[in-house]
């Protein structure tokens, strides 16, 4: 009895592993949905497990990794015991932040193969959103109402396709087939990303491009360094020249920063920056609790009658800032601002610890960990990535799965 609801438990987590990718762009609540299954499948592992003592369980990775995704929670909880108001919204994103902990601690007690199907499950996650968005048509990627909006579902569709050129040769040297399969998924997220329009991410392709040369570079050679740095701006050039969405979106940076320094704020560009200046601004008045979980949309009003923002900024300021970092600095102060920073920072560490490892399945584990706390690092800076719990969910799961894998081998 015990050996057949461990296997049933077992196929749970594989299950999960394989199909949340694909259902991410594809299915309003699949990522959720799965991510909630996950969740308690870790618990009912975590009360039935005996291999591993619970005192080994949680060593150094275990508490940093624990303090960092619960921190979120915490930062909403004060700001909102200063400020005396309490809704539950805003806990939406920190709870699948905090929920990642169960996630992780169960994911390192089994067996690496369960979380090795994500090496297939990202190109076909990617490889179904365009699929998807195929049969729907352009607007698919355009269309606001549709339950992710275009910039999420580029940079989303960006970081499988990344995630898909990082996983080869992780268990083992790969088939033709399989890494013909990962270059497509690739080549699909740099697709979905350009149709998107969602020019933000854009910024993260050389970057991840350079990660993933030295994650088959361990020696650094400066010579190989430049000349990969060299070939990487020559293809965003190529890229720069013979796309035409492409040329146009940047092409569009340089006029609105030009029409911004002639008086003309209200373009793409110039509403981002009044609504940073904005944030600064609150942060500054407003420096350890910040002016509330939701309180930045409060102070467009405020803030546009007083001339710090246009009419036009105020009222798309009351959806997001624009920026992770500075809207969970501005709404919750300092320890928002330490919170954010956690998230990122502490699994970048570990991940840069481990990517020293000879175990090579939590090598590439690393690598992939890395590839991912970067992308939505840089994805971060021109739009607020965890405002849709979806994305929270998917950043949630797949940084405690990567985690869990390169961090394995010290219970082997």
């Amino acid at each position: 009895m015990a050996a057949s609801t461990s296997l049933v438990l077992n196929r749970i987590v594989m299950l999960v592993m394989l199909c949340y990718p694909a259902l991410l762009l594809t299915v309003r609540g699949g990522m959720n949905g799965l991510y909630f299954l996950l969740i308690i499948t870790s618990f009912v592992l975590l009360f039935r497990a005996t291999k591993i003592p619970a005192a080994n369980l949680w060593d150094s990775y275990s508490i940093a990794f624990a303090v960092a995704m619960a921190s979120p929670m915490l930062a909403v909880l004060l700001s909102q015991s200063y400020h005396g108001t309490f809704t539950a919204p805003p806990f939406d994103a920190p709870s699948r932040f905090l929920f990642a902990i169960p996630v992780f601690l169960a994911l390192r007690r089994m067996e690496m193969s369960s979380i090795t199907f994500l090496q297939y499950a990202f190109p076909l996650g990617v490889l179904s959103a365009l699929s998807n968005a195929a049969i729907s048509g352009r607007s698919y990627l355009a269309d606001a109402n549709n339950f992710v909006n275009h910039i999420h579902f580029g940079d989303l569709a960006l970081m499988l396709g990344f995630l898909s050129i990082f996983s080869i040769n992780w268990v083992s040297r790969d088939s033709a087939p399989v890494i013909i399969l990962k270059i497509c998924g690739l080549l699909a997220g740099l697709y979905l990303s350009v149709q998107s329009g969602a020019r933000g991410g854009w910024v993260a392709v050389p970057v991840l491009m350079i990660i993933w040369w030295q994650s088959h570079n361990p020696k650094i050679s400066w010579s190989k360094l430049v000349v990969t740095i060299l070939t990487i701006a020559l293809a965003v050039a190529m890229v720069y020249e013979l796309v035409g969405t492409v040329q146009n979106r940047l092409d569009m940076i340089y006029q609105d920063l030009a029409d911004f320094h002639q008086g003309n704020k209200d373009t793409s560009t110039g509403i981002r920056l009044q609504l940073w200046q904005a944030a600064c601004y609150l942060f500054a008045e407003h420096p350890i609790f910040g002016v509330g979980p939701d309180g930045f949309a409060q102070m467009m009003g405020p803030l546009s009658d007083s001339g710090r923002v246009t009419p036009t900024a105020a009222i798309l300021g009351r959806g997001e800032v624009h920026n992770e970092i500075l809207a969970k600095t501005a709404n919750l102060g300092i320890f928002g601002l330490l919170s954010i920073m956690s998230v990122y920072a502490v699994p970048l560490i570990i991940f840069m610890r481990t990517s020293r490892s000879t175990f090579a399945q939590a090598r590439t584990a690393s690598f992939m960990g890395i590839c991912l706390v970067t992308g939505f690092f840089i994805f971060g800076l021109t739009v607020e990535i965890f405002n849709l719990k979806m994305t929270a969910a998917f950043y949630s799961l797949t940084v405690a799965a990567l985690l869990a894998a390169a961090t394995r081998k010290a219970f082997v």
